[in-house]
């Protein structure tokens, strides 16, 4: 069996915070301390870059920190999912996603269009309407999600749908309503039946970002497309 490099390390999307900091394992750092950079870049199969600070805490820890909360973001990296790292060398580690079936998960064009909004300063090329209610989350619509959503574990508990076993769904610019099926496991909680006819008589595109909002009083989640704001 072909063992992997020892310029490359494995790490499981399993902790909370994954998605706002990820520990590079201590033995890689002892390997490579003479030449990790305090800026790293992430290179995606697809051959773009994105800039992630390399923090360095007590007891020579390091942590891939600022930027890759964005990254995350964007490639809709989910709870459950392996990222293998490869220092390829000018500060650059090329990244692979595997999937919860334990597949590599490949990047798609509808994946990088949102970078490539991002202007040479790293900006957004436009203001994304948001909202920081707890009852508020925002997710990427990615070909993985066809049959099912993936709803993050905070986002559950604060909306009480982690207790409930289905859940209406309704897509503002249509109002169209779907009655869909909440299934939990690992401390997951996935809509699934239900969720594939939702998406498609509302035309829900892969690549493109949706606001989901619940309403209490409703008892209902509202789907929205997110609205970009050009600049002029």
């Amino acid at each position: 069996m072909e063992s992997i490099p020892r310029n490359s390390f494995f790490k499981a999307m399993i902790n909370e915070n994954f998605s706002q900091e990820i520990q590079l394992p201590p033995v890689f750092v002892r390997l490579h301390t003479e030449i990790l950079p305090v800026k790293a870049k992430l290179r995606t199969s697809l051959g773009e870059t994105w800039n992630v600070k390399l923090e360095k805490r007590s007891d020579n820890r390091y942590f891939f920190t600022g930027g890759w909360n964005k990254f995350v973001k964007y490639f809709g990296i989910q709870f459950g999912e392996f990222v293998m790292f490869t220092l390829s060398g000018n500060s650059i580690f090329d990244v692979t996603v595997f999937g919860i079936n334990q597949c590599e998960r490949k990047i798609d064009s509808s994946d990088s269009h949102l970078h490539e909004e991002q202007d040479m300063n790293g900006e957004e090329a436009g203001n994304i309407t948001k909202s920081t209610s707890p009852l508020y989350v925002e997710i990427l619509m990615k070909l993985h999600n066809k049959s099912r959503v993936h709803l993050r574990k905070e986002f559950s508990i604060a909306t009480g749908l982690i207790n409930q076993e289905k859940v209406v769904v309704e897509y503002v610019p249509n109002q169209s309503r779907h009655v869909i099926v909440l299934k939990r496991g690992e401390g997951r909680t996935d809509m699934t039946k239900g969720w594939y006819s939702f998406r498609k008589s509302n035309g829900l595109e892969y690549g493109k970002v949706y606001s989901f909002e619940f309403k209490p009083k409703k008892n209902v989640l509202f789907v929205n497309q997110m609205v970009i704001n050009k600049r002029n």
